[in-house]
């Protein structure tokens, strides 16, 4: 199986380190990734920049790093670097949620997984809630503590685990260019399980505040979460793991009556 292998968080992140040693002996991994940052930057591809890319090493795995974005990364690998598609794309494992309707529009790591639904692969996204002061540093820092990465590369490994057992092993599984959206928790309950999941009604307010000297910068409030207890959000809070497919074709088709 080819599998390419991307993310938004770039090249120097610490899950996507995990994730390829929990996927190395299942395919021809190719891993394309942008080279800096690219949160929040949804399916968006870039149209007057110049992409360029560059060969590395990340986890003993040979690598492209793109002067792009997630979709580009996807786009590129999938048109660029071999004569045959990709049978899967895998984004993530994103640092931080993207649960509920809005999250998905606007990450850049389910953005490559609909680059690749577009493309007519299928793509698992990965995302995993981090404690709030875990969030910042790696933002501030761009570190984790060795407890944080202890308990992060532990968890990881057991969810990929099941993940590749009860998800990727499903006769569906490769048979239509679909997302499936994984959600990981902050911290795995005992009885942990996969749970499946609807995509939360959840919908973020302002995401800007004024800053000194008049101009404004990214800050994300607080809002109201989907109330239903199968919502991805609500999932994860329990400590478990939720799945939910996205198809995109289905947008649109609810044909109105004039």
């Amino acid at each position: 199986m080819r599998i390419l292998v991307t993310n938004d968080d770039s090249q120097d992140s610490p899950l996507l380190e995990y994730l390829l040693e929990e996927l190395k002996g299942m395919g021809d991994l190719q891993i394309v990734v942008p080279k800096e940052e690219q949160s929040w930057t949804g399916k968006s591809i870039s149209r007057f920049e110049v992409l360029e890319s560059t060969e590395t090493e990340i986890a003993g795995v040979k690598a492209c790093v793109v002067s792009g974005k997630p979709a580009d990364c996807v786009n590129f690998g999938v048109y660029h670097l071999g004569e045959e598609k990709p049978d899967l794309v895998i984004s993530g494992i994103n640092i931080g949620y993207n649960c509920g309707v809005s999250y998905i529009l606007s990450s850049g790591t389910v953005g490559a997984c609909l680059e690749a639904n577009i493309a007519g692969i299928p793509a698992l996204s990965l995302s995993r809630r981090m404690a709030a002061e875990t969030y910042h540093r790696w933002s501030n820092e761009r570190y984790f503590n060795e407890e944080e990465e202890k308990q992060i590369r532990r968890e990881v490994k057991a969810i990929m685990t099941e993940i590749k057992e009860k998800i990727m092993k499903r006769d569906d599984f490769l048979s239509e260019p679909v997302t499936w959206q994984i959600e990981m928790p902050q911290d795995l309950a005992e009885d942990w399980s996969l749970e499946a999941a609807y995509l939360g009604h959840s919908f973020y307010g302002s995401l800007f505040e004024k800053k000194a000297g008049g101009n404004y910068g990214h800050n994300l409030q607080k809002h109201d979460l989907d109330p239903r207890p199968d919502a991805d959000v609500n999932i994860i809070a329990q400590g478990n793991v939720s799945v939910a497919k996205l198809d995109i074709r289905v947008l649109g088709q609810d044909k109105i009556n004039l």
